[in-house]
């Protein structure tokens, strides 16, 4: 019995010698043993710093720009033949493409900010509103979108084309033209053709225009009058604009702009002129454009354009003291001032063996 007491004394004593060892194995370890720890821990919350970092900025570009991210897989990519020639040159005239897909999944150019690739992929072009509805409000199905380069406002089925109302027509249509003569068939094709300055009203007839006789790309003059016109076929509206009150008045006419290759108001051209509707040359007054066609002297009238003395005038060298005859009345220089006298009972005329006049 003494002996078992004695034998679990000293296992009891070795059991708290190794766990006091043990719990302060961190106290007692080397050097080398705490790097290694150390190190092993700063390699983990490094590992653990970064995914939360990489975490932070994935869930921020989410937020700012809403894109969703996916992964690439094979059903995203194009499906490209294998053995796929690339082709950068138009089939129809030869030409390289500046831009646009290469056919093989690449691309044959890029255009500038601002820019898109023509459907033709020639060129580079500023992007066009499309223009598929008609100028009577009816949506175009098939047909040219206005923007040019072959641009189309949609592609008919096979087994239909395209007529002139922008409609689809199957091809076994048959066509009614009783009672027109001109305008759809029902098919998308003419019943006839009107003349020029004609257009075809919509029970299938020839009208006169209102823009009639009017140059419908530049314009028309008519002396200082622009002519031009608003709207086609039934909607068409002729515009008269008298060039002559557009501010400033009277300085304008109608003629062709050379920037614009249109008519329009543009600055009269003055020709300058110093003679009366008669002939007779003008001494004085304006030449028409601003100019003069001579001077008077100081307070004279210039009525017909002859220069005429006023009384109280200055003499100007023109009137002596003889003076002379208007009609019956005698003018003549007085203290270097024009005077005049109504002849009247008498007449004005000049002295015998003089050339001086006088109320004789």
């Amino acid at each position: 019995m003494k002996s078992f007491r004695l034998t679990l004394a000293v296992v009891s004593a070795c059991c708290l010698l190794a766990c006091s060892a043990k719990k302060a194995t961190p106290a007692d370890a080397g050097a080398d043993d705490a790097g290694a720890d150390s190190a092993l821990d700063i390699a983990a919350d490094a590992t653990a710093a970064d995914d939360a970092a990489t975490d932070d900025i994935d869930l921020g570009t989410d937020t700012v720009d809403g894109d969703t991210d996916q992964p690439i897989t094979d059903a995203t990519l194009p499906d490209i033949p294998d053995g796929c020639q690339k082709s950068c040159k138009i089939a129809a005239t030869g030409m390289l493409k500046v831009c646009g897909p290469d056919g093989c999944g690449s691309i044959c150019g890029f255009c500038d900010s601002g820019q898109i690739c023509a459907p033709d992929q020639a060129k580079c072009i500023a992007p066009c509103a499309k223009k598929c509805t008609t100028l009577a409000g009816k949506v175009k199905m098939c047909g040219d979108d206005g923007c040019g380069y072959g641009g189309q406002c949609g592609i008919c089925d096979a087994g239909f084309n395209c007529g002139i109302d922008f409609l689809c027509h199957p091809n076994d249509c048959k066509p009614d033209c009783a009672g027109k003569v001109c305008g759809d068939d029902g098919c998308g094709k003419d019943c006839g053709v009107c003349a020029a300055t004609d257009y075809c009203s919509d029970a299938g007839q020839c009208t006169k225009s209102a823009c009639a006789g009017i140059d419908l790309a530049k314009g028309t003059c008519d002396g200082d009058v622009l002519l031009t016109c608003q709207g086609t076929d039934a909607l068409a509206k002729k515009i008269a604009l008298d060039c002559t009150t557009v501010l400033p008045a009277d300085t304008k006419t109608c003629g062709f702009d050379i920037p614009t290759q249109k008519n329009a108001c543009i600055q009269k051209v003055c020709k300058p002129s110093c003679k009366l509707p008669d002939g007779t040359v003008k001494k004085c007054g304006d030449d028409g454009c601003g100019g003069s066609c001579g001077s008077c002297p100081t307070n004279w009238g210039c009525p017909a354009g002859k220069c005429e003395p006023e009384v109280g005038a200055s003499c100007g060298g023109l009137i002596t003291t003889g003076g002379k005859c208007t009609g019956n009345t005698w003018v003549f220089c007085q203290n270097g001032m024009v005077a005049m006298l109504d002849c009247t009972p008498q007449t004005c005329q000049v002295i015998p063996g003089t050339s001086n006049f006088a109320c004789q």
